[in-house]
């Protein structure tokens, strides 16, 4: 396996498929990164454009370029010295189009299916009957859908099809058994009598065993072939056809037919309160699977181990690792089977949650250093000041706990209604095995789980699972606290919580679920909803608090990140030098990925006006009034402007139809004038026509400019820091595509637009200069800077694996210094890098005590030793990185 360097992540499609990402590899290698990063390659739903709607497991994406062109792919990055880490997806798959062969076989057979286990269905839950589950996909209500003739049966030589417009569905062999029996019987045609009555009777066993499933596979798949060569006979495809038109003809004969499936059609709007099966958030056309199956995860990974084990790939990372049911058991069943690989998980640590013990991996995909770095670059003493001027300009307090509770209870109630649902029926069998909660109302139980779901300090707990501990893998302790909180505790928290917002709710079925969810009750049905709970939290967290509340509590949006800590506003050295140290070796260091709100350098710009708050609030002031009349007769929406002009400065110059695009998505995840289900037209014609306003008025863009351009050097400065850092701290650090130029994009689909390689690849080859003749502009310098400390990370990689250990300045400007070595005692090299620059006066009169020895800084080629004056330290380039001269 190729040691992890540093990796580069690349988002693959249709447009950047295999042909593309291998023509960027020798630009790459000699930026010096390690692995490419690859977003998921198995075969995804049609027009896919991120890959994480997977509908087969088993093949490479033919969109992509298929297994010929990744195998490519593969070559050149090995000749290359390029590993690879493969983006792997096992919570769910894609039920989109008629793509996905297993779950067509669900909805044909049903609990039969010989995958009825692989998917997360719950065949006898609230909403579902006679082994149906339900599918929320039709524009129309059922009723009216029948009676337009928009469900019609379709059927050819090769298959009978239930048609709901473009979408299609397979129909049960007993439903299609009675079709051709009529038809046999209508035509005196014994054998396609028999074939009908054979289809009729296949087993319908609710939990048939394995080799019932295989018998009723193989007794389907014999009659089934013998009817296509019956139907090439004349008379019996006039037979069936003359009854399929009639059953399309007659409204209330097609519903006895439709009635008759494994599924149930439904408006789109159902989904909101009812589904049969757990899904990925609130993406109805994402299924939830069974990994923790042995046979699910054997047939869900086939592929992907086959690529591990000859060496195709080095690694994987493991998307939305709190969706599975058991995570340690997964992870550990993974590691059986590729005990070589390099595995990390996506997964956002709360602010004093570590990884747990029992999961046998390296890391995680590196949210959690934005968390630990960008608290470094904001300056605490501007902390009041914002608060206030961002209450004054909103008119809403700056509350992020109790906005939170508001943001997942609305959630609850609207996009994970159904999920709560499901919660709640599984609370309501569990009270009924205790004569203490047997007579709960489910209203009282749905309302008590809510609250206490919308007060989890975590994505969620982790009970139910005996898993052993490997210590090779075993992580450092929480890099927050002393103590991290256990899970019983975070429930405990959890219940409090919900008792504090609501005086009202019942103690004694508070202290129920409580001991519920902590798995302290021996009911079967008790635990169901403990493990089914753990699958949902995480879901509701980041539905309410990433997508909901940092579009809300937009104080200062450089800290409205994925994994922030929204009450925290800033960070002392100490504090952050204590959770860098207790960094993974082979755990990810990211700035931006695809999911990050913002990119990495206007969060950096961003983070300037805590240090000029008094700027700040008589700008925004100024140019709200300016912009007063942008909204004509509509009411103006002052969290949307409040955040627009953060988002303005912050990657100014924008673009403004960018501009619009994250005015869509900001305001319809805020959810507070308009929203992706209940849209409202008029606010968001308004809200462009402000926009438009804001653009057209020449004075207010130059007002803005000015403004922005007083915060760039400032934010270039921070942006070089927090790379540096990145670079040289422990763990691998990440590259998201494009980012190793400024980075001025915005939340998705704004950060995944197409990245110049060429300009990229020329400007690397031109940048092999020394310090004094690089071009200015953040774009060059930080290119430069990545490509030295990446080749010394390649040529000295011991260097970057010893202790960490801090270095204080001293003198008037010391806090605004950050430095700290690595490499061993005595340590090898050294990284020096401001923050809080706007009022340090050219940090006169700071020092720094060098350890032992004369060093090199690799970017200047400038040689200290002793006390080193810290204008000094950065007279050629803004942050230093120095290492022993010998």
């Amino acid at each position: 396996m190729t040691a992890p360097r540093a990796t580069y992540r690349l988002q693959l499609h249709a447009g950047f498929d295999f042909h593309q990402a291998r023509a960027v590899v020798p630009y790459l290698a000699q930026l010096g990164v390690s692995h490419l990063y690859l977003s998921p390659i198995l075969q995804a739903a049609e027009g896919s454009t991120h890959g994480y709607d997977v509908v087969d497991p088993d093949r490479i994406s033919e969109a992509l370029g298929g297994e010929g062109a990744f195998e490519q792919l593969v070559d050149a990055a090995n000749q290359a010295g390029l590993g690879i880490l493969l983006d792997i997806v096992p919570n769910h798959m894609s039920i989109a189009g008629a793509r996905n062969r297993w779950w067509f076989d669900v909805l044909e057979n049903g609990p039969a299916s010989y995958y009825a286990g692989f998917f997360d269905v719950d065949w006898t839950g609230p909403g579902v009957t006679d082994d149906r589950v339900l599918l929320p996909v039709l524009g129309d209500r059922y009723g009216r859908s029948l009676a337009s003739g928009l469900l019609q049966i379709a059927h050819d030589r090769h298959a009978f099809t239930i048609r709901a417009g473009e979408l299609k569905f397979p129909m049960s062999p007993r439903s299609i058994g009675a079709i051709v029996r009529r038809a046999g019987e209508r035509i005196h045609h014994l054998e396609l009598q028999f074939i009908g009555d054979g289809l009729c009777e296949l087993s319908r066993d609710r939990q048939p065993q394995r080799e019932d499933r295989r018998r009723r596979q193989r007794d389907k798949a014999v009659l089934s072939q013998r009817l296509r060569m019956i139907y090439d006979e004349p008379t019996c495809a006039k037979a069936i056809d003359d009854e399929v038109a009639a059953i399309n003809g007659d409204a209330a004969e097609l519903d006895t037919v439709l009635e008759a499936q494994h599924y149930r059609l439904a408006h789109w709007t159902v989904a909101q309160s009812q589904l049969g099966y757990r899904r990925f958030f609130d993406i109805n056309t994402l299924v939830g699977i069974r990994n923790e199956d042995p046979d699910v995860f054997a047939a869900s990974h086939n592929k992907v181990l086959e690529l591990l084990g000859r060496a195709a790939i080095d690694g994987v990372r493991i998307d939305h690792v709190d969706g599975l049911r058991e995570p340690a058991t997964y992870l550990a069943r993974l590691r059986e089977a590729a005990p070589d690989a390099w595995i990390v998980v996506e997964k956002i640590l709360a602010h004093d949650e570590a990884l747990p013990d029992a999961w046998p991996i390296e890391g995680t995909t590196g949210y959690e250093y934005i968390e630990k770095v960008v608290p470094l670059l904001v300056d605490r003493g501007g902390e009041q000041a914002l608060t206030e001027t961002f209450e004054a300009y909103t008119v809403q307090s700056f509350d992020p706990v109790a906005e939170s509770r508001r943001a997942r209870l609305e959630v609850m109630s609207d996009a994970l209604h159904s999920e709560l649902v499901r919660l709640t029926e599984l609370g309501a069998r569990a009270c009924a095995q205790s004569p203490a909660c047997r007579d709960y109302t489910r209203a009282e139980i749905e309302t008590t789980l809510a609250e206490i779901l919308a007060g989890y300090p975590s994505y969620r707990t982790y009970f139910g699972e005996d898993v052993a501990v490997d210590p090779r893998y075993r992580g450092a302790p929480s890099a927050h606290a002393e103590r991290a909180p256990t899970d019983r505790e975070r429930i405990a928290h959890a219940v409090a919580a919900a008792a504090a917002a609501r005086p009202d709710l019942d103690r004694d079925l508070l202290a129920f679920f409580e001991a519920a969810l902590a798995f302290e009750l021996p009911s079967v049905e008790a635990r169901e909803l403990a493990k089914t709970a753990q699958q949902v939290t995480g879901a509701i967290i980041a539905k309410g608090d990433e997508d909901t509340l940092l579009y809300r509590q937009v104080r200062l949006l450089a800290r409205c990140e994925v994994g922030c800590h929204l009450e925290t506003f800033a960070a002392e050295p100490r504090a952050v030098h204590h959770r860098l140290a207790l960094g993974r070796p082979r755990s990810l260091l990211a700035l931006s990925t695809h999911d990050t709100k913002r990119g990495e350098d206007v969060r950096a710009r961003i983070a300037v006006l805590s240090e000029l708050p008094a700027e700040w609030s008589e700008a925004v002031t100024r140019w709200r009034e300016r912009a007063r009349d942008g909204w004509g007769d509509v009411a103006p929406d002052p969290v949307f402007e409040y955040a627009m002009w953060q988002t303005l400065v912050g990657a100014w110059p924008l673009p403004i139809e960018r501009a619009k695009t994250w005015a869509q998505k900001a305001t319809k995840e805020a959810r507070l004038r308009t929203s992706w289900r209940q849209p409202d037209p008029a606010y968001e014609a308004a809200r462009d026509r402000w926009l438009e306003h804001v653009y057209g008025d020449r004075e207010l863009v130059e007002d803005l400019g000015r403004f922005a351009a007083r915060l760039a050097p400032h934010g270039d400065r921070n942006a070089l820091a927090q790379t540096l850092i990145k670079l040289t701290a422990p763990g691998v650090p990440d590259f998201y595509q494009g980012t190793e130029l400024r980075d001025d994009s915005l939340v998705d689909p704004d950060n995944r637009r197409a990245v110049d390689f060429t300009t990229r690849a020329r400007m690397l080859g031109e940048l092999d200069v020394p310090v004094e003749k690089l071009p200015e502009g953040l774009a060059a310098a930080k290119l430069w800077m990545i490509r030295r400390v990446l080749g010394l990370r390649r040529s000295e990689p011991s260097w970057f694996e010893g202790a960490y250990e801090p270095l204080a300045a001293i003198g008037a400007h010391a806090h605004r210094v950050f430095a700290f070595a690595r490499g061993g005692m005595p340590p090898a090299l050294v990284t020096v890098v401001p923050r809080l620059g706007v009022a340090a006066d050219g940090w006169r009169d700071t020092t720094l005590e060098l350890p032992h020895g004369t060093w090199r800084d690799v970017l200047s080629d400038r040689t200290h030793a002793g006390i080193a004056p810290i204008a000094e330290l950065w007279r050629a380039f803004p942050v230093a990185l120095l290492v022993r001269a010998s």
